[in-house]
C-alpha cells in the first residue's frame, strides 16, 4: 500500500495508477473491511493499519484526481465509506483521534471540492453539486448525521476532530439552505 500510495503522489504515475482495474473497488473492500473479535490484538491492529492506508490511498486519489475520478469516487461509495471510517476509527486514544480527523478531513475536503469545485492544484474542476448530493445520501444511510453531532463535541486532537465535524455539517447544512 505503500508503494501504492507513493505512485498515487507521482504526478507522472498518478493518472495509471487510478485507472487500474477494480483499484477504487478494492481499496474500498479494505477500507470497509470489519475488524475481528479482538481475540487476536496484533491481527486486528494490523487490519488497522490496511484499513488506514488504503483509506489514505483513496484520499490522495481524492485530492489528485481530476472530475472522473471524483465521479469514481462517489461510484464506490467513498461518502459511505468515508462515514464508516470516523464513525468506527477502532484503535484507543490518540490513534483513534487520528483516523477520526482524517476520516472528517477527508470527506470535509471532498464536500467542499464537489459544492464549490476546484481552482487549486490540478487538475481544477467546475462545482458538481448531484455527486455532492449522491455523496451526502450516501453518508446519511450509514448514520453520519448521529456521528458529526457526536464528534462536534469532540474535543480530541486538539481540537481538529471538532473543528472538521463542524466543517463537514455546514457543507450539508449549505445544500438544503439552497434547495429551500
Amino acid at each position: 500500500l505503500q508503494f501504492l500510495r507513493n505512485k498515487i503522489l507521482s504526478n507522472n504515475t498518478c493518472k495509471q495508477v487510478i485507472h487500474i482495474p477494480k483499484l477504487l473497488q478494492s481499496l474500498s473492500a479494505l477500507v470497509t473491511f470489519r475488524l475481528g473479535t479482538h481475540i487476536d490484538l496484533d491481527v486486528d491492529n494490523q487490519r488497522l493499519e490496511v484499513r488506514s492506508r488504503s483509506q489514505r490511498c483513496l484520499n490522495w486519489i481524492q485530492i489528485k484526481g481530476d472530475e472522473q475520478d471524483q465521479s469514481e469516487l462517489v461510484n464506490i461509495g467513498y461518502g459511505r465509506m468515508t462515514s464508516i471510517s470516523f464513525s468506527t476509527a477502532g484503535g484507543n486514544g490518540e490513534e483513534q483521534d487520528k483516523d477520526i480527523r482524517n476520516g472528517l478531513r477527508s470527506i470535509s475536503r471532498f464536500l467542499i471540492g464537489l459544492h464549490e469545485g476546484r481552482t487549486y492544484g490540478q487538475p481544477s474542476f467546475q462545482p458538481l453539486p448531484l455527486l455532492a448530493r449522491r455523496t451526502e445520501e450516501q453518508m446519511e444511510e450509514e448514520g453520519a448525521s448521529e456521528e458529526l453531532e457526536a464528534q462536534m463535541n469532540n474535543n480530541g486532537d486538539d481540537g481538529h476532530i471538532k473543528f472538521y465535524a463542524n466543517r463537514v455539517k455546514a457543507m450539508i447544512l449549505k445544500r438544503f439552505i439552497r434547495r429551500g
